[in-house]
């Protein structure tokens, strides 16, 4: 059953998980809503915990429907997330000298998407027992990823850059999200 996963692979993936977009969302709190007020940091610690609680739910799913529709709702968010942080954020780290943590983070990220990947596969295809474990993977992964960005890699970020350019990050970053969840 372990299948080579390609990047042809997880672009399927990932056109299925869209395809289900702002729908999956809907039942989803919004983050970058709520910490509309708040910087670019608060939003995406905000969209952490959103993170957090949705990949809760798919683990405490009680049926095989009730998973693959909570995973979908959670791989769409993390995905919007990701593309978010991937395209403002991690370009700010390498810019501003931090190259090999944003490169860290991207690595990271790609780790998570072929994870994504394979919940999906596994979900998809009935190897429904495979599916625990692998979230678990998947949970530990990005708890480090998490704590790695908020405690080590965006806070200096974040206290280097002129309140301009933070603004601008908070701007590129919410709209970033949602174009990528709607």
């Amino acid at each position: 059953m372990d299948q080579m996963i390609t990047r042809r692979n997880l672009g399927l993936v990932a056109v299925g998980v869209f395809s289900m977009g702002a729908a999956a969302l809907s039942d989803a709190a919004d983050p970058a809503e709520d910490a509309s007020g708040g910087d670019w940091l608060a939003t995406i610690k905000a969209q952490h915990k959103e993170l957090d609680r949705l990949l809760s739910v798919v683990k405490s799913a009680s049926t095989h429907e009730s998973r693959v529709a909570a995973f979908k709702k959670f791989a769409v968010y993390l995905t919007a997330h990701s593309i978010a942080e991937e395209t403002s954020v991690y370009p700010a780290l390498a810019i501003t000298g931090s190259e090999a943590a944003s490169k860290q983070l991207y690595t990271e990220q790609d780790d998570a998407k072929v994870l994504v990947a394979r919940i999906g596969d596994a979900l998809s295809t009935g190897h429904d027992a495979d599916v625990p474990a692998l979230l678990d993977t998947l949970g530990n992964a990005l708890h480090a990823h998490v704590a790695e960005e908020e405690n080590q890699d965006f806070p200096p970020l974040k206290a280097k850059e002129d309140a301009a350019m933070n603004a601008r990050l908070t701007e590129e970053f919410k709209q970033t999200f949602h174009r990528a969840s709607a």
